[in-house]
């Protein structure tokens, strides 16, 4: 099943990464006509919407007038509005990493459980593009939730950490565990692994594929371009809570995803419960289609997690 997964997103970031760059007819579809114009923003519980989570407005372009300035839309108008307080907040466009990002210059703190809508309008379009969300509850990680992992071992919430996991122990003994606090139910589950080495091509597969135990040079673009597949890999599915012998409470338990792993080395593990947009947008073929966005292409979601990291060593 976690394959099945890792080979959907895989699939989905593809078509939407062309998107970005170019529109063609069987992607913009009869819904749209002209110029095609696609949203991104994924709004995290307790905390801004900033340069690290920022709102992107982006324009399609054909590969013979491709303009890579052109590409990001920098003088639309971009409101947030709470609508649970229906207090409304514009965002700003900022230059940052070679693109422009809408954030937040007031902070305001994105709350668990309110529902956001998005406008943004972008000059001379009649129409106005919308979406909105509801953020999931707030979750906690639990990477050690017995207090039995060996000193050393296991995820830490320190990005410096030295801890290790043993390759072939990640399933047995260092499951993803979020606690979703006394609420039971379905939650939308959604994981990023992440490398954090630098590429070499001393770096070693944790799976031997088609036979190579390192990495050929000619990927070392992708990898430093963090590529999916490449340097990450992502999972989402759905997940019941349920509770843990002798602990308070329900929780998200994932012990199966040691395939997520794809060289030994450090790691960045994030683990967010994510809302229906963001788990349409990320799960389904074509997801663009299905985050929540009206009158163009895109998502507009919201998650509530955190980050974890550890060192993926060889099994002993």
């Amino acid at each position: 099943m976690v394959k099945h997964i890792i080979k959907i997103m895989i699939l989905s970031i593809m078509l939407l990464s062309c998107l970005f760059i170019f529109s063609c007819d069987n992607t913009s579809g009869p819904r749209f006509q002209g110029e095609v114009f696609t949203v991104a923003g994924l709004l995290m519980a307790d905390k801004p919407i900033s340069l690290s989570n920022p709102v992107y407005v982006t324009r399609s372009s054909s590969i013979e007038e491709f303009d890579p300035l052109q590409l990001f839309v920098w003088d639309a108008e971009v409101l947030i509005k709470d609508l649970d307080t229906q207090e409304t907040f514009s965002l700003t466009p900022s230059l940052h990493e070679f693109k422009i990002k809408y954030i937040d210059l007031a902070e305001h703190i994105i709350q668990p459980e309110h529902r956001y809508r998005l406008e943004v309008q972008i000059p001379d379009r009649d129409s106005l593009i919308w979406a909105e969300t509801t953020v999931p509850q707030r979750v906690e990680l639990k990477p050690d939730p017995y207090g039995t992992n060996p000193p050393g071992t296991g995820y830490s919430f320190d990005p410096d950490t030295e801890n290790i996991i043993p390759f072939n122990q990640i399933d047995t003994n260092y499951p993803l565990v979020v606690s979703t606090g006394n609420t039971m139910g379905v939650f939308n589950l959604w994981i990023e692994t992440y490398c954090m080495e630098e590429f070499s091509t001393d770096l070693e597969y944790t799976n031997q594929l088609l036979q190579e135990i390192h990495p050929s040079a000619n990927i070392e673009e992708l990898y430093n371009q963090g590529s999916l597949g490449i340097r990450r890999l992502q999972l989402a599915n759905r997940f019941q809570s349920s509770p843990l012998e002798a602990l308070p409470g329900y929780y998200l338990v994932l012990n199966n995803y040691s395939t997520a792993f794809i060289f030994y080395g450090k790691y960045r593990v994030r683990v967010w419960v994510i809302d229906d947009n963001y788990y349409r947008f990320n799960y389904m073929l074509d997801g663009y289609l299905y985050g929540g966005i009206h009158n163009a292409l895109g998502y507009f979601g919201s998650a509530s997690g955190g980050e974890l990291y550890a060192r993926i060593t060889k099994s002993y």
